[in-house]
Order: structure tokens, then sequence, then C-alpha cells
């Protein structure tokens, strides 16, 4: 062990006076080509990059619902792990809450379980529609989608 670590104190010196005259080689880096430049840089980003780059947690606007009806919503995570599961339901809430927008997502806690469901529909038929679009989003997990009876909130 003490050989090893002698050997690579040995050739961290000469490393280090190889590193800058690799980099002379080179050409100049992209921001001081970018400062010469005289002409202006436009940079373009793909549709909707912008908007997963600069992600805000969504704003839940108060829903005007009556004390609620028998529906359906999405399950797409539950765990009861009580060292990762409320950080879990919280990332794939933000995550599919960002991809979908129009449907309102819902974090609960019932002992010991963290579930994520999303959206409020009447009908079945609704809901396995937006489960499949789920699905189809979020591969990684596709396994964790399933329909579910619950109270729904209707909106006016």
């Amino acid at each position: 062990m003490k050989h090893l670590i002698s050997f690579i104190l040995a050739f961290i010196p000469a490393l280090l006076t190889a590193l800058p005259a690799a980099a002379d080689d080179q050409a100049p880096d992209i921001v001081a080509h970018i400062i010469e430049a005289d002409t202006t840089t436009v940079i373009q980003l793909p549709d909707g990059l912008d908007d997963r780059l600069r992600y805000t947690e969504p704003v839940k606007e108060p829903v005007k619902a009556h004390n609620g009806m028998a529906g359906y919503r999405i399950q797409v995570f539950s765990d009861n792990n009580v060292r990762t599961a409320k950080n879990e339901a919280r990332k794939k809430e933000m995550t599919v809450a960002t991809r979908f927008p129009q449907y309102r997502t819902y974090r609960i806690y019932s002992a010991p379980y963290w579930r994520v469901r999303v959206g409020d529909f009447r009908t079945n038929a609704d809901a396995e529609a937006a489960a499949q679009a789920l699905r189809s989003a979020f591969p990684a997990f596709s396994r964790e989608i399933r329909v579910v009876k619950d109270r729904i909130n209707v909106v006016d």
C-alpha cells in the first residue's frame, strides 16, 4: 500500500507540468472566442427546454369544490420506506406536475405510506386515458401507475 501511494505521489508533479502544455496546444476556449468575436452570438434553445431548465414549484390555486364525490385518480407512487419515501413522493409529484400541468397532483401521507395521485376524473375511461399518457411519458415508473377509486374535487 505504501508503494502505491509513493508511486502516485511521484507522478503528480509530472502530470501537473504536462497539463498546461497540452492546454496550450488546443484551440481557445469558447468563452474567449465569444468575447473576441465582433459579431452577435445567438443561442437558440429547443422548444420547452427553457421551461425544464427553470423549474419552479407549481402554484396550486385554491379549488372551489363541493364536498367531493366518488371518482378516480391515477396513483403514480406509493412507498413506506421511512428514509426515502417522502422525498421520492415530492420528486415524482414535481416531475408529473411539470410535464402535465393540466392535472392537479396530490401528495398524501396515510401512515405508513406516502402516495402521489394525479387528477380528478369522473369516469374510469377518462382516468385510464390519462394513465396511458402518463405511462408513455414516464416509462421508468410505468409499473407503479394505476387508476384508483378516490374522493375527487369537482370544480364548477
